[in-house]
């Protein structure tokens, strides 16, 4: 078999027990690793390396410094301590000297330390302890009796039973088998970019000659997991334009005389809107006026102004004769936008020259409803009733819009906000159900007020067009933030919250969870409004909501609190998205640290939305790397796309087809936050081809991978993601 060319396909196909010296037991401990194909082996990557050539001799060891040390494992043993918290001590040693490991609050390092034969690669920071070198919770990594210049560890799991030789064996033997990968990426394409053919690629990611081997290995092997992603992306988009006959749209709103309800709608706006407005409605216009159907993302960070940019494009949908409809996840941001869409449109009027497939005749109103869970039988038949013959020609609403039951006279545009609070199956229902119904497919703008970075944007949504409203609104002011690390510093946020409330202002105070938890050690919203009620806020009038209140208890609350007749709004996350209130002017959240910095930036946004100065307080006394991180990075920006790249950075990429169990099209090397220009590179290369060859007729080798890693099922995913 030595010798053998294989195409990449072929590897997803072939089971790591074809391998020789690869038997029952070992496939098995391998399968615990979610290592079944020779595929899954040749890309299960090192998660670090040691390199030899850099490694210190323990008795050069000097203590501040920190280090890679060498050597064998003696001695390790389990000390106990006064306080009744375990130590585990070992000695390292090798010919020049030995250090001490101390293992503080791990108690498994004994067993784990005194099972492992060969060398292990320590790295950690070398302290001094009674004047004897120790390194305390290094970084432990069993390599065997490798000597290698560079070597190879690999994500291990003590239920597999195997360590980083094991793997680096089982794909050693891989290389020894096979003397060629058949390349997918044309070789013009990789001579383009510098990169490594796919055999030279793996192998040096995997056996890195030095560094430099290693960097372009990794590029190579990142630019091919972008490049077979876009690829899949371009030709789903190229296969759903071609089978899709758009909803036809005429009306340009900056186009003089085209549309004379979107003039009429832009000229009773009490402001101009902004550059970044004005520009994705060009974009969104443009869109409506082609051809194909419209598969838009629109970005926008808080308060920078998506509804009137949404609310234009449902214009330019019934100045041509459609409906639209606007989809929310929540009850509560479904009502905000029935309320905010009701009044921009209140003194727009369909005038008597446009004729279509809904209205004709004298001049009238825009009509507009919601549709909820809540919405009551009678009025529910009725604006059924009113949809199916045209009578309606904006509908707002939540899951509700889903159901079977609703049918449109012609349905132009589909806006879901929020999208990824929405189930895939459910976003692309309403869609596919409309098209088959009406034989034209209506166009889609999907709004999220969550910044994506740039290339996370291209990658996760790689097809859909993409717009971003730039800059804020006039009047819109900066939230000052502040980290609040100490009781002291907490009590400041309360008495702020205290004298804006005194000028006749209002604020929230949320909370991470509902009820008492005894795995999080929080406070419950619950239990935390009747303390605030006794203390810090007493004698201030204090609402309660939380995503456990019946719609209509909610809808009560947050009524009472646009209306002035709270104070202060004691809240979960619930109120992240939806919430209007120009009048609030402080967001206190406490157990900051218990929030990703994206519901971070949400919960600060619900304030600041008027002419007055506001404040986001940030309560968390947690003083770790990651509350660091994501904490200080509030406190010095306000812009959600910075935020967002550092979220990014934080989190990492994960599974890029979210949603789904992890599987072969994650990316495993290629990331979203440092390959930027490859992932523009990407995206470039594959849409050229596909635009010349969107069955991939001419590249079989390439059509051939992309079934083995996609399938019918995940590609049908990535399309209605």
């Amino acid at each position: 078999m030595v010798g053998v060319v294989v195409r990449l396909d072929e590897l997803t196909r072939l089971r790591v027990s074809e391998l020789a010296g690869v038997g029952p037991a070992r496939t098995r401990a391998l399968a615990a690793l979610g290592v079944e194909t020779i595929y899954d082996l040749v890309t299960y990557f090192p998660r670090r390396y040691v390199d030899r050539s850099r490694e210190v001799p323990i008795g050069e060891a000097v203590p501040g410094e920190q280090v890679l040390l060498v050597g064998r494992v003696m001695d390790a043993r389990r000390i106990p301590t006064r306080g009744g918290r375990v130590l585990v001590e070992a000695q390292l040693v090798d010919s020049s000297g030995k250090i001490t490991l101390a293992f503080f609050g791990q108690p498994y390092r004994a067993k784990q330390l005194a099972n492992i034969t060969g060398e292990v690669a320590v790295f950690g920071r070398v302290e001094l302890f009674r004047r004897r070198r120790q390194m305390n919770n290094p970084l432990v990594d069993p390599i065997g009796d490798k000597t290698g210049a560079i070597v190879p560890l690999y994500p291990l799991r003590e239920a597999a039973g195997l360590n980083s030789s094991d793997i680096a064996r089982a794909v050693a033997q891989v290389f020894n088998e096979y003397a060629e990968f058949v390349d997918v990426v044309p070789p013009s394409l990789r001579g383009h970019l510098g990169l490594y053919d796919i055999y030279q690629a793996l192998w040096q990611l995997h056996f890195p000659t030095n560094e430099q081997t290693r960097q372009v290995a990794r590029k190579s092997v990142a630019f091919d997991e972008l490049f077979l992603l876009q690829v899949k992306l371009a030709q789903l988009r190229a296969e759903r334009e071609a089978r899709a006959v758009a909803t036809e749209h005429d009306a340009n709103p900056f186009v003089p005389g085209s549309a004379r309800l979107l003039e009429e709608f832009l000229a009773h706006l009490p402001y101009e809107p902004t550059d970044g407005q004005r520009s994705a409605i060009a974009e969104i216009a443009r869109d409506m006026a082609s051809p194909r159907a419209m598969h838009r993302l629109l970005q926008g960070d808080v308060g920078s102004g998506k509804t009137l940019v949404s609310v234009v494009a449902m214009l330019i949908a019934v100045q041509s004769g459609h409906q639209a409809v606007l989809v929310a996840p929540t009850e509560v941001l479904a009502e905000q936008h029935h309320r905010s869409i009701s009044t921009l449109v209140a003194e727009a009027r369909l005038p008597d020259s446009v004729t279509g497939r809904l209205f004709e005749g004298s001049p009238r109103p825009v009509s507009i409803d919601l549709l909820t869970g809540s919405t009551p039988a009678a009025r529910r038949r009725r604006l059924l009733a009113d949809l199916r013959a045209g009578a309606l020609d904006i509908v707002v609403g939540t899951h509700a819009l889903f159901n079977d039951e609703l049918a449109f006279a012609s349905l132009g545009l589909v806006v879901v906000d929020e999208q990824h609070r929405f189930g895939v199956e459910q976003r692309s229902a309403l869609t596919d159900r409309v098209t088959v119904d009406q034989g034209s497919a209506p166009d889609t703008l999907v709004m999220t007020a969550t910044p994506i970075p740039r290339t996370a944007a291209m990658t996760v949504y790689g097809d859909l067009d993409v717009s971003v409203i730039e800059g804020l609104p006039p009047g819109r002011q900066r939230v000052e933030t502040r980290w609040a690390r100490t009781a002291l510093e907490a009590q400041v946020a309360f008495t702020l919250l205290r004298d804006e409330v005194a000028v006749g202002r209002q604020g929230y105070v949320v909370c991470p969870v509902v009820d008492e938890s005894t795995k999080l050690q929080v406070r419950a919203v619950t239990e935390e409004f009747e303390r605030l009620q006794q203390a810090e806020l007493k004698g201030l009038r204090l609402g309660l909501i939380h995503g456990k209140l019946s719609s209509a208890a909610k809808d009560e609350v947050m009524r009472d609190f646009r209306d002035r007749a709270i104070d202060v709004l004691v809240a979960t996350t619930v109120i992240e998205v939806g919430v209007d209130v120009p009048n609030a002017t402080v967001m206190i959240i406490e157990d900051a640290d218990r929030f990703g910095i994206a519901q971070l930036h949400q919960l600060r946004g619900r304030v600041g939305r008027g002419a007055d100065k506001s404040y986001c307080y940030l309560l968390s006394e947690v003083d770790t790397a990651v509350a660091e991180a994501r904490l200080g990075a509030l406190v010095a920006s306000d812009d959600g796309f910075v935020l967002a790249e550092i979220d990014l950075e934080l989190r990492g990429e994960g599974t890029v087809l979210g949603g789904r169990q992890a599987g072969r099209t994650d990316l495993k090397v290629a990331s979203l936050s440092h390959d930027r220009d490859l992932v523009l590179e990407a995206r470039q290369h594959a849409r050229a081809l596909i635009a010349q060859d969107r069955s991939l007729e001419h590249h079989p080798r390439l059509r051939a991978m992309l079934q083995a890693l996609f399938g019918d099922d995940e590609a049908d995913f990535l399309l209605r993601s």
